[in-house]
């Protein structure tokens, strides 16, 4: 059967993803091209305004846009897919606007932007409306606008630009907006097999990932690390450990396991995940969770080998072993590690795993903590312009 041409419209492009050196230079359309290829699906790349291509594919003319923010609108008329990348909106205002409640403040905006769709779509009209970030980041250094709603790194590397002094501007995390392709609900339904396939190829083309800012991780380091390392100091955590390392297994046994871990949970029968989920460390550890009211997504206990131990809510697979969120601190002297930043498409949360060694008595590495964090959730309710990346 011949597949039609898949029609996405793309506008100019666009750095792919936040808070990684410059020289990583990714074209989104380069990426799009590369999943599309790799799923050997027929396409067509054509040029549209952002605008212009919501417009389109309300009419059906194309296919999918690249790129999109789910908006309440669009939803009868597609589905976004898992993210190529993330924008990390952040308001950054004067000093002295902070004490203006929001919806007394002046707000700029840049012509035709994703912020400026939100804007439109909370029913709030931008005070001054600009054609280029320098212009906007200008507005705010002049005074001439109380707040505006920018991608952090966008911002950062802007105020350099413009010369900005950063210590005169109060910055607070709003949300990440996830940027991907809007495919149609038409075509999705004439493909039903299709999105899923593209979010399964999006890993194997992204060579930027997302990763957390300096003040963004130190806000959750002041945030969770205290409780954490008393956790981790517990004697029941201690002695759970020191049993589990007395009995080392063959790598091939750690496979095996896993590997039955993951397949029972594909076929959701209640096997050895939801054995362990029940035991008694486990339960200890959903109920020391809750005290994060929803900030710690899940917490895993590992061995030396990175098996687990116990959890606090069912885990994709049993080995952390072959992971970079167990390896790098293994290989560092480093007292806490951050992966990178990941999208759960079945929670829709943005979760980072926080990994800090767990050691005995005589400092030898006796296992993990893991702690997967929802990122949104906790900056929401943490102020970074505390100076001290305390939540207030």
């Amino acid at each position: 059967m011949l597949i039609p041409t898949l029609l996405i419209a793309l506008s100019t492009p666009m750095q792919l993803g936040t808070n990684v050196p410059k020289e990583l230079n990714n074209s989104a359309n380069q990426q799009v091209k590369c999943i599309l290829q790799k799923l050997k699906h027929p396409y067509e790349l054509i040029s549209l305004p952002w605008l212009r291509a919501r417009q389109e594919l309300r009419l059906r003319r194309i296919d999918g846009y690249y790129t999109a923010i789910l908006l309440s609108e669009m939803a009868p008329f597609g589905q976004l897919s898992a993210p190529l990348y993330l924008e990390n909106w952040y308001w950054f205002e004067p000093q002295a606007a902070t004490a203006l409640d929001r919806a007394e403040r002046q707000h700029g905006v840049i012509r035709g932007s994703h912020q400026a769709k939100w804007f439109e779509s909370i029913g709030i009209t931008p005070t001054v409306e600009v054609n280029s970030a320098e212009e906007l980041v200008l507005l705010l250094k002049r005074k001439r606008v109380d707040s505006i709603l920018m991608d952090l790194e966008a911002f950062e590397e802007t105020a350099k630009r413009v010369e900005l002094d950063p210590s005169e501007i109060a910055s607070e995390f709003f949300r990440y907006v996830p940027l991907g392709v809007y495919f149609s609900t038409a075509y999705l339904q004439q493909y039903p097999d299709f999105l899923a396939q593209f979010n399964q190829a999006i890993p194997l083309c992204s060579q930027t990932p997302f990763t957390l800012s300096a003040s963004e991780q130190t806000t959750i380091v002041h945030h969770v690390l205290h409780q954490a390392l008393a956790l981790a100091k517990q004697s029941k955590i201690q002695s759970a450990l020191a049993q589990a390392n007395q009995q080392q297994w063959p790598e091939k046994q750690i496979v095996q396991y896993d590997q039955q871990w993951i397949q029972e949970l594909n076929l959701q029968i209640s096997g050895l995940a939801e054995a362990m989920l029940q035991t008694e460390l486990s339960q200890y550890l959903q109920h020391w969770q809750q005290q994060f009211n929803g900030q710690i997504a899940e917490i895993m206990l590992t061995d030396q080998q990175g098996r687990n131990v116990a959890i606090s809510e069912l885990t994709s697979d049993f080995w952390q072993g072959d992971e970079a969120k167990f390896q790098d601190l293994y290989q560092s002297k480093l007292d806490y590690v951050f992966d990178e930043v990941s999208f759960d498409a079945s929670t829709q949360r943005f979760l980072v795993h926080l990994s800090i060694p767990i050691k005995d008595v005589s400092e030898q590495h006796i296992g993990v903590l893991i702690l997967g964090i929802d990122v949104e959730l906790t900056l929401q309710q943490c102020q970074l312009s505390d100076g001290n990346g305390r939540c207030l």
